[in-house]
This record gives C-alpha cells, structure tokens and sequence, in this order.
C-alpha cells in the first residue's frame, strides 16, 4: 500500500483554497486539480509500504511526534514548482511562528530513517499542492493569475495531530485513508 506522514486541513482553509483554484481555473490552462479531500501537508512520502511494516511505521511516528506540541500554521503565498520559468506544480504556502513545524519534519525523517526509510534529498518546503499542470495550454495567463495572488493569505489553523495515511490510486483521483494518528502534545 501507498503511504505517506501528513498534517489534515481543517474544512474552511480547504474551502479557502477551493476558491483560490477556481480563481485560477479562469485562465483555461490544462491543470488537474487538487480535490479538497486531497488537500494536505506532507511532511513525508513513505511509497509502496507491506502491511507487516505498519507497527514500526506507527512506532517511529510515535517517537517522531514525542517531545513536539501543538502549533499553528498561516496559509501565506503562492507559487509553482520547480520555479516560474518551468512551472510544474501550483501550489500555496504555510508559515509558522516558530520552528515545531520544521522540528517535526526532521524528526519525522530521522526516525523514518532509522527504519529503513531514505531521506528526502530537498529541502522541506511546507507547501499544499493546488494542482499540477499538464501541458503549455493558457499557461501564461495561469502565471499571470498565480503572479497576482502570490501574496495571498487564508487564516491561520492549529496542527495539533499528525497521520499515517494510505493513498488509493484511481481513475477518479486518490483516495486517501487514515490508518493512525498521534496528537502532538510536547
């Protein structure tokens, strides 16, 4: 099964987020957008996991999670991956005041790493992913679009829990599940 290490959005910031996408859907360009249930912070992709490898899975995020609190994120900014000129991924920011944000995503790899789960070799960016864009179609005026909203701002919201999720492929989009979850409590 597919896995992945996430923090969940809460209802009006996806709502929030809908409204920035149908804003940028004006523009005609070819983009497969993110569903609001799809939308997500991941803080790591684990890939094809067997289920025997679940409890250490839920283990390390155990460990991961343990000394970090609460904290609250802002929905800031917007832009495309990998850059403006090669634009491949639409996506819009989160902010901390604080570094827990940044403390547990690099605990999440060190203990991922411990078992038997590669670091990522990017820098984390803590972004949620809008949509991806599939071909050239009216990509100047998505950019123009995103270059106009690139400083906008959504309220803010508590991560208080982080979640072992599986992602179902399907003709319809991926599914997402939750299979464990830890509250951050530090």
């Amino acid at each position: 099964m597919r896995c992945f290490i996430s923090i969940t959005l809460p209802a009006e910031i996806k709502r929030g987020m809908t409204a920035i996408q149908g804003s940028l859907r004006t523009s005609g360009a070819d983009v497969s957008w993110t569903r609001p249930e799809g939308m997500h912070l991941t803080l790591k992709f684990l890939g094809e996991v067997e289920e025997k490898r679940v409890p250490k899975i839920e283990a390390a995020l155990d460990s991961a999670a343990n000394s970090i609190g609460a904290f609250s994120l802002s929905v800031s900014g917007m832009g495309t991956f990998p850059d403006i000129r090669r634009p491949r991924v639409i996506w819009i920011g989160l902010k901390e005041q604080g570094n827990n944000l940044i403390r547990l995503q690099r605990s999440v790899e060190e203990e991922f790493n411990k078992t038997g789960f590669s670091p990522e070799d990017r820098e984390f960016t803590p972004h949620i992913t809008l949509g991806r864009i599939r071909s050239q179609k009216n990509v100047e005026k998505l950019l123009s679009l995103i270059e106009k909203l690139r400083d906008v701002e959504l309220d803010g919201f508590d991560a208080s829990c982080v979640y072992l999720m599986q992602s179902q492929l399907r003709p319809t989009g991926a599914v997402y599940t939750e299979r464990y979850s830890v509250e951050l409590q530090g």
